[in-house]
């Protein structure tokens, strides 16, 4: 026995005390490597070789490896902390331009915005360009921008919104934003212009009506029930509009009414556009006849026949003067009575000719003036201070629809022309939506932006004007007061036209105002997200992470950091999360990978073989001296 095993069992057995001290040490280091004393025996070396009888000479230490295990992730409260879940180190940049690596994620940022570690090492990356776009390149060290974030004014808002198909059209058909009964409803939105400065912007949808249908056949007073060209659309509880079914207003006028379409009254008051005006003889020529004897001034005749004859037509008779107009009609007896009164007395036999009243619509209405334009015109001057009939429009409302045929209350109190036009508030499948910008419309007063019209699923089918895809359409420029003219991309696509109450499902829009930044984190790819005081965000820069093929060939240098050596291989640099690159976690760091328990473990151990070397010491030494003693 020798003392050489002894020595270098103890030897080995400090270096490994020497491993495990510097792992309890370090038990609470962020970013920490344990490492590992290992061993080899050895030999002497011999010429004849060992033979079956070599005993070794002791052992060594034949490295000390790092182990670069995942380390437990602790949360903390400062947002630039990162820790790596995974393999890769950070690429860091000392004042020296080197580049070092490091698992250690306890970052903040300098006074000239780098982010870096506590020895003042940059973190390096990619940068951002000049709309938060990450350019991939060089990676460099990664500075944070912390001007403010230029406004953008609004370029697209897309909307999504269902509009009740059950709703009738709004009562005044003329849009207001200041009318609620023009529209059926609105939503709002912010709008920012150039400067950043918000302005409400608000869409308001008002449908519109089924289209206008007719009365093939007049419709008598007192009638409840109608004949329609169509009531396709129609449904019990809408309202339908008569022309000329109402009350009757009585007036006649000024003068004759020439041929044409226009008439001075003596009086205006109680007409309206759009109801029925009837003025006697005025229409188309009517029957003839032949009349008995009549003695001036007469007021009434004996006609052959009166057969086609009605009250408001005007008759005349061969041997008179004039005119007459028709106010009774006696069908038993065959009398007539009519005004004027007759200018001279007629023969027996004598040839009647008659011109039938016309009814029309009133187109417009000179209240100053009182002149009154109407069509159909007239095909035949009328009288002097010809008595005029008004019958007003009525409106009704719906109790029974069977196919064409429809049955409404209150009745009507006027007889209707042939062929009226009759409108309903019944709800068709367009709607006109109007936007305006602080109260301002968008395009000029009362044009609505477009007109969305939905299939028989309550679908957007197309819109007015057309677009494509349907629903995408821009407004027509505006210009707010101090900031540059812009225009806004619509995009109604989802919008939709149920059975179901009116609501928003979404409305969102591209623009915000400036914004300071407020804070920041890093997410799992290592993408550092600017938050700023506008409720934007956007990237500040990208942390890379660097990878080898043998990390325990890196060589330390201390504070956490390696560098790459010959045994380590170059580095392979990538962002986190892509190919073996583990992920970045915010506001938290790695721990050291030390098993502090395990450690005290090994500490015992090893205490136990370095006495135990140091006992094969004091053997040898007994037996030299017992061989001392022999003398």
């Amino acid at each position: 026995m020798s003392f050489q095993q002894g020595l270098s069992g103890l030897n080995s057995s400090a270096k490994n005390l020497d491993a495990i001290g510097n792992n309890v040490a370090n038990s609470g280091t962020v970013g920490f490597k344990q490492s590992q004393a290992q061993f080899s025996d050895m030999y002497a070396a011999s010429l004849a070789g060992a033979g079956a009888v070599q005993i070794g000479t002791g052992g060594k230490v034949s490295a000390v490896v790092q182990q670069f295990t995942q380390g437990n992730i602790t949360n903390t409260s400062n947002p630039m902390d990162t820790a790596i879940s995974g393999q890769g180190f950070f690429r860091m940049i000392d004042q020296g331009g080197s580049v070092l690596y490091s698992r250690n994620g306890q970052f903040q940022v300098d006074k000239n915005g780098f982010v870096v570690n506590n020895q003042g090492h940059k973190v390096s990356g990619y940068l951002p360009n000049a709309t938060g776009t990450i350019i991939p390149g060089q990676p460099l060290p990664i500075q944070l921008n912390y001007a403010d974030l230029a406004p953008k004014q609004t370029a697209s808002a897309v909307v999504g919104a269902n509009l009740d198909s059950r709703s009738a059209t709004p009562t005044t058909p003329a849009f207001s934003t200041t009318d609620p009964t023009s529209y059926n409803s609105s939503t709002s939105m912010t709008v920012y212009d150039s400067l950043g400065t918000s302005h409400v912007g608000s869409l308001y949808f008002q449908r519109q009506p089924i289209a206008p249908t007719t009365v093939p056949l007049a419709i008598t007073a007192g009638s409840t029930t109608a004949t329609l060209t169509s009531a396709a659309g129609m449904t019990v509880g809408n309202t339908i509009t008569i022309p000329g079914a109402a009350a009757v207003v009585n007036t006649s006028s000024v003068a004759p009414i020439p041929a044409g379409n226009t008439l001075t009254a003596v009086s205006v008051a109680g007409m309206v556009v759009g109801d029925n005006i009837t003025i006697p003889g005025a229409g188309a020529a009517g029957p003839s006849t032949t009349a008995g004897v009549t003695t001036a001034p007469a007021t009434t005749a004996t006609l052959a026949s009166v057969a086609g004859l009605a009250v408001g037509d005007n008759i005349t008779i061969v041997g008179d003067v004039g005119a007459h107009t028709i106010s009774a009609i006696d069908t038993v007896t065959r009398v007539v009575t009519f005004a004027p009164p007759t200018a001279g007395s007629t023969l027996a036999g004598a040839n009647v000719t008659s011109t039938k009243s016309l009814t029309a619509v009133i187109a417009t209405i000179d209240t100053g003036t009182r002149a009154v334009t109407f069509n159909p015109p007239t095909t035949t001057a009328t009288l002097a201070n010809a008595a005029i009939t008004t019958g007003q429009t009525l409106t009704a409302t719906l109790t029974n629809v069977v196919g064409n045929v429809v049955t409404f209350t209150p009745p009507t109190t006027a007889q209707t022309i042939a062929g009226a036009t009759v409108t309903s508030n019944a709800g068709s499948a367009n709607w006109n939506v109007f936007f305006t910008v602080g109260g301002v419309m968008v395009p000029a007063t009362g044009t609505p932006l477009t007109q969305l019209t939905f299939d028989t699923l309550g679908r957007l089918a197309s819109t007015t004007p057309t677009s494509i895809p349907a629903g995408t359409l821009s407004s027509a420029a505006f210009t707010p007061a101090g900031a540059a003219a812009q225009t806004i991309s619509f995009n109604f696509a989802t919008t939709s036209q149920y059975g179901g109450a009116f609501g928003v499902n979404s409305l969102t829009q591209d623009g915000y105002s400036s914004g300071r930044l407020s804070g920041s984190n890093t997410s799992a790819d290592g993408t550092i997200l600017g938050r700023y005081s506008n409720g934007q965000s956007r990237a500040l820069g990208q942390i890379l992470l660097a990878n080898f093929t043998n990390p325990q060939g890196l060589q330390p240098m201390g504070n956490n950091e390696w560098v790459e050596s010959s045994s380590s291989g170059g580095p392979l640099v990538g962002t986190p999360g892509s190919s073996a690159l583990g992920v970045l976690q915010s506001s938290a760091v790695e721990d050291s990978n030390v098993d502090l328990t395990a450690e005290l473990v090994n500490m015992i151990t090893a205490q136990r073989v370095y006495q135990a070397n140091a006992q094969t010491i004091k053997a040898q030494d007994q037996l030299l001296q017992t061989l001392v003693n022999l003398r």
